[in-house]
């Protein structure tokens, strides 16, 4: 199980648990929630696998080439209400009254319906960020790595403003390339995530949070916070912290 949504989990209200050999979800957050729909059922958690190699810390001199000045940021997801997507192009605004010259790259969104497409850009279109933003519907890993990396050169960051997450598969991958998160104060990240100056926890509705957040942004992430959060999510969300949580729960 990988959702959070009311809908995404109703179907769980009418299944014979007793049909079922177990479940797995990928984090205890997320048990809690089948937990309370699958009555007798303890389900078993497997985190998420991360791509250490898809997802390295860094690529020296990857962006020499980038425009001097320019702060990056990035929001990943498909472009419906529960990622949030209209307030993350509101907060885009934000960083651009904030700091003059940014770049607000969207990821994601390429089931989305012609008029979701169209509402994207009518709204950018209302907040000046034609001239800022980029949308990319799709995109291999390398490229996604790449783009969490000159966030984080460039003193920039990710925006999560998903109204709630299972695991968090894009903010940690974020997170490993070394670009820090400007993140709704999620439950399942104080799971997730140890505590860190990488990741800035706000309640994503109150806009004052969201600025003094993006204020405090360094012009360039701490390297040894870097290093920490990344041997911190490698060791834990790796292949081998998977294959050992995929033996317990088999053998259970």
């Amino acid at each position: 199980m990988h959702t959070t949504t009311v809908n995404g989990l109703a179907y769980l209200n009418h299944l014979d648990a007793r049909r079922l050999a177990g479940v797995m979800v990928p984090t205890h957050y997320s048990a809690a929630l089948v937990a309370k729909r699958l009555s007798g059922i303890t389900p078993h958690v497997l985190p998420n696998v991360l791509d250490l190699e898809a997802f390295p810390l860094s690529s020296e001199h990857e962006h020499e080439d980038a425009a001097v000045g320019v702060r990056h940021f990035i929001w990943v997801g498909k472009l419906d209400a529960h990622k949030n997507w209209r307030l993350a192009l509101i907060y885009a605004h934000m960083l651009k009254e904030l700091f003059g010259s940014v770049q607000f790259t969207m990821v994601g969104g390429y089931t989305a319906s012609t008029e979701t497409g169209e509402a994207l850009f009518a709204l950018a279109g209302k907040l000046g960020l034609l001239d800022t933003l980029r949308w990319i519907d799709r995109i291999d890993n390398q490229a996604l790595a790449a783009l969490y990396r000159q966030c984080g050169d460039s003193g920039g960051a990710m925006l999560v403003t998903s109204r709630d997450e299972s695991f968090g598969m894009a903010a940690a991958e974020a997170l490993m390339c070394g670009c820090p998160l400007i993140t709704n104060d999620l439950p399942v990240f104080r799971e997730v995530f140890p505590n860190s100056d990488m990741i800035r926890r706000v309640d994503i509705w109150q806009p004052e949070q969201f600025e003094r957040a993006a204020k405090a942004l360094p012009v360039a992430p701490d390297q040894e916070a870097c290093r920490h959060i990344y041997e911190h999510l490698s060791s834990t969300y790796g292949p081998e912290a998977f294959m050992v949580a995929l033996n317990a729960a088999l053998e259970a």
